[in-house]
């Protein structure tokens, strides 16, 4: 990640990759055909952790609220950890972007996950009478992930160096659904 974001997702080869890891090319031959795939696993494998980390937060008791807060206050505090990787994804998107490829489907299949666990706390909240009736779970995970994608942006661009902003923002969307 740390050498996409240096020199650009288009700059990076796989010998320069193979080199970065210490790793002989041969043997990243044997794993990945293309720099694509290997971002695609660094990606998975982020997604995966933070998916598993938001899993653990669900299964515990409490209110949905408090539960789907600390969901958003994790990424958000993951994102801000993960500058770098972020900045290369980002380069990577704008590049497919620039070369004409819709990447819609490809950001939902990594980012589809974490929008599914914010619908369900919502759905709970709204459930256990804790968020307002007239809440659409839907679209409040979207209205979420908006935030943490404006956070994406944000962190490339510089503009924002912590997480304590985009927690506000996330606090008071989830208390403006409250009941």
């Amino acid at each position: 990640m740390k050498l996409f974001s240096q020199v650009g997702y288009d700059n990076v080869t796989l010998i320069m990759i193979a080199s970065s890891a210490g790793v002989a090319r041969t043997v990243l031959y044997r794993y990945f055909r293309s720099k694509r795939e290997v971002l695609d696993a660094a990606i998975l494998a982020a997604t995966r952790q933070i998916m598993k980390d938001c899993k653990a937060e669900i299964a515990k008791r409490g209110k949905a609220a408090d539960r789907l807060a600390m969901v958003c206050f994790h990424v958000a505090d993951v994102l801000f950890e993960k500058k770098e990787f972020m900045s290369a994804i980002f380069d990577f998107v704008l590049s497919m972007v620039r070369a004409g490829e819709d990447m819609s489907s490809r950001i939902t299949r990594f980012t589809g996950g974490i929008k599914a666990v914010f619908a369900k706390l919502v759905t709970e909240g709204v459930m256990k009478g804790e968020f307002l009736p007239e809440v659409d779970p839907e679209r409040t995970a979207e209205g979420l992930y908006a935030i943490l994608e404006s956070c994406v942006l944000r962190i490339v661009l510089g503009t924002e160096s912590n997480s304590a902003n985009v927690k506000v923002r996330v606090s008071d969307m989830i208390r403006s659904i409250s009941v």
